[in-house]
């Protein structure tokens, strides 16, 4: 894909530098018409300039669609992660909430700790909850 590109660059620059070569150069209707050669160089020239644009046009639509396929499986595996924390941090307040109902006040207290390091990364809701339980042991 690299090569494709640096090619394309390669000839874009050889066919503009060709183009900016007759800048200075007087009008064309007072020009003289270029042996036949030279009209078929810069045909060619053209002709490759096209082509080369064209196909960078074609390799950044390609580049595009690949980094947008890139970025979704990348939102999707976020979003995952995301949802299984989420389930883990509901299984742990299940579980405090347990071990507080069994007296088990050293392990709930140790699940506490695992849950509020947790609570940046879980929705509002469950935010909310892990808050309630911290302030239930604040308060005893």
């Amino acid at each position: 894909m690299k090569r494709r590109i640096l090619s394309a660059l390669i000839v874009s620059c050889t066919a503009l530098g060709l183009a900016a070569c007759g800048q200075d150069q007087a009008p064309v209707e007072e020009a003289a018409a270029p042996p036949a050669e030279e009209a078929r160089v810069l045909d060619q020239a053209v002709d490759a300039a096209k082509d080369a644009s064209d196909r960078a046009g074609e390799v950044a639509a390609e580049t595009k669609d690949a980094a947008s396929e890139a970025a979704d499986a990348a939102m999707e595996r976020a979003e995952a992660v995301r949802d299984q924390a989420e389930q883990e941090a509901k299984a742990m307040i299940e579980q405090v909430k347990s071990f507080l109902a069994e007296d088990k006040e050293e392990m709930a207290r140790e699940s506490m700790d695992k849950l509020s390091a947790m609570k940046e990364s879980v929705s509002d809701a469950v935010r909310a909850e892990i808050e309630r339980l911290e302030a239930m042991f604040s308060d005893a």
